[in-house]
Protein backbone atom coordinates (compact mmCIF):
# COMPACT_ATOMS: atom_id res chain seq x y z
CA UNK A 1 0.00 0.00 0.00
CA UNK A 2 1.22 3.79 -1.21
CA UNK A 3 -0.03 5.45 2.25
CA UNK A 4 1.76 2.81 4.09
CA UNK A 5 5.18 3.20 2.25
CA UNK A 6 4.63 7.11 2.89
CA UNK A 7 4.27 6.68 6.29
CA UNK A 8 7.13 4.23 6.45
CA UNK A 9 9.47 6.89 5.28
CA UNK A 10 8.27 10.54 6.72
CA UNK A 11 8.05 8.92 9.96
CA UNK A 12 11.53 6.69 9.29
CA UNK A 13 15.44 7.09 10.22
CA UNK A 14 15.66 8.35 6.67
CA UNK A 15 13.88 10.86 5.76
CA UNK A 16 15.59 13.92 7.66
CA UNK A 17 19.11 12.65 5.76
CA UNK A 18 16.94 12.79 2.79
CA UNK A 19 15.70 16.23 2.96
CA UNK A 20 19.12 17.02 3.95
CA UNK A 21 20.69 15.37 0.54
CA UNK A 22 17.85 16.81 -1.47
CA UNK A 23 18.90 20.32 -0.28
CA UNK A 24 22.22 20.08 -0.88
CA UNK A 25 21.57 18.40 -4.35
CA UNK A 26 19.75 21.62 -5.13
CA UNK A 27 22.38 24.14 -5.02
CA UNK A 28 23.60 21.76 -7.71
CA UNK A 29 20.01 22.15 -9.73
CA UNK A 30 19.12 18.92 -8.84
CA UNK A 31 17.30 16.81 -5.96
CA UNK A 32 15.66 13.55 -4.28
CA UNK A 33 13.08 11.91 -4.86
CA UNK A 34 11.69 8.72 -2.63
CA UNK A 35 9.81 5.76 -4.99
CA UNK A 36 6.62 3.79 -3.13
CA UNK A 37 6.18 0.85 -3.99
CA UNK A 38 2.01 -0.90 -3.12
CA UNK A 39 4.17 -3.56 -0.87
CA UNK A 40 4.50 -0.60 1.98
CA UNK A 41 8.50 -0.70 0.71
CA UNK A 42 10.27 3.00 -0.39
CA UNK A 43 13.58 3.78 -1.90
CA UNK A 44 15.21 7.03 -1.96
CA UNK A 45 16.24 8.21 -5.48
CA UNK A 46 19.12 11.36 -6.93
CA UNK A 47 16.72 12.59 -9.24
CA UNK A 48 19.96 12.13 -11.87
CA UNK A 49 19.38 7.85 -11.31
CA UNK A 50 16.01 8.90 -12.36
CA UNK A 51 15.72 9.78 -15.70
CA UNK A 52 12.96 10.64 -17.82
CA UNK A 53 12.45 7.00 -19.72
CA UNK A 54 12.09 5.33 -15.84
CA UNK A 55 8.64 4.18 -15.20
CA UNK A 56 7.99 3.32 -12.04
CA UNK A 57 6.22 0.28 -10.69
CA UNK A 58 5.13 2.68 -7.61
CA UNK A 59 4.90 6.39 -7.13
CA UNK A 60 7.80 9.02 -6.81
CA UNK A 61 7.39 11.80 -4.63
CA UNK A 62 9.92 14.83 -4.94
CA UNK A 63 11.62 15.57 -1.69
CA UNK A 64 11.25 19.33 -0.91
CA UNK A 65 14.69 20.86 0.08
CA UNK A 66 14.79 23.39 3.18
CA UNK A 67 14.12 26.78 2.84
CA UNK A 68 16.86 29.62 3.10
CA UNK A 69 16.33 30.16 6.92
CA UNK A 70 16.30 26.69 7.76
CA UNK A 71 19.99 26.48 6.16
CA UNK A 72 20.56 29.90 7.97
CA UNK A 73 20.03 28.25 10.83
CA UNK A 74 22.00 24.97 10.18
CA UNK A 75 24.94 27.23 9.50
CA UNK A 76 23.91 29.29 12.79
CA UNK A 77 23.77 26.36 15.23
CA UNK A 78 24.77 23.17 13.33
CA UNK A 79 23.76 20.10 14.77
CA UNK A 80 22.36 21.87 17.51
CA UNK A 81 19.48 23.42 15.03
CA UNK A 82 16.06 22.88 15.69
CA UNK A 83 14.91 21.42 12.15
CA UNK A 84 11.47 19.90 13.92
CA UNK A 85 9.18 22.35 12.44
CA UNK A 86 10.55 22.72 8.77
CA UNK A 87 10.79 18.70 8.68
CA UNK A 88 6.78 18.98 9.53
CA UNK A 89 5.97 21.23 6.72
CA UNK A 90 8.05 19.24 4.37
CA UNK A 91 6.37 16.14 5.27
CA UNK A 92 3.35 18.44 5.18
CA UNK A 93 3.75 18.87 1.66
CA UNK A 94 4.66 15.96 0.52
CA UNK A 95 1.45 14.36 2.09
CA UNK A 96 -0.62 17.38 0.11
CA UNK A 97 1.47 15.88 -3.31
CA UNK A 98 0.43 12.33 -2.48
CA UNK A 99 -3.02 13.14 -2.22
CA UNK A 100 -3.05 15.31 -4.88
CA UNK A 101 -1.54 12.16 -7.22
CA UNK A 102 -4.11 9.62 -6.15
Amino acid sequence: MIQQAFDAFVNGDQFETAVMSSTTAGFGGSGYSVELFEDGTFRVLWDNEIGNRYVSPGLILGIPQYDQDTITDLQDYGSDADLSFALDEIRAEMRAKLEDSA
